[in-house]
């Protein structure tokens, strides 16, 4: 089985449950021929880059899965069918991609690592800290168009 990831984009005059039955359908699809759903993760609505079917917003869902080739295609043809869905993309990934992204993940979470040993070591907690300089002078007034 293959890893694949699919962003579709749902009429933004769609309710909460109307995104939740598209969600569960395509959900759905894919555990039906033996897939598993790894994440689901509704963006909300969002501006389109471009008007598409005269909308200018959409509800974005991003899902990634594991599944075989065929369901893919039924997956695709759903999208296809289904009016509440304005546009769809689905990805597979591939060895190298997947490889590349759990580095990446182990990276980030080095360096928060790294960073968080390091504000243990200073004692430095932020809290205390303020824009302003040293010895009580603040800067310059600044004037703006309502003075």
């Amino acid at each position: 089985m293959k890893t694949y990831e699919t962003l579709f984009i749902v009429q933004p005059n769609a309710t909460d449950d109307e995104v939740q039955s598209v969600a569960t359908a395509v959900e759905t699809l894919v555990t039906q021929d033996g897939g598993a759903v790894a994440v689901k993760d509704i963006w909300g609505k969002r501006r389109l880059a471009y008007e598409v079917n005269r909308f200018n917003e959409g509800i974005y869902i991003l899902m990634r899965f594991q599944s075989p080739g065929e369901s893919v295609k039924k997956l695709e043809s759903h999208f296809k069918l289904n009016d509440d869905v304005i546009r769809y993309l689905v990805i597979a990934f591939d060895e190298q991609m997947l490889r590349r992204e759990e580095e990446q993940k182990a990276l980030t979470a080095a360096a928060l690592e790294r960073q968080n040993a390091e504000g243990r070591k200073s004692g430095d907690d932020d809290d205390d800290d303020d824009d302003r300089p040293r010895g009580g002078r603040r800067g310059p007034r600044r004037r703006d168009d309502d003075d």
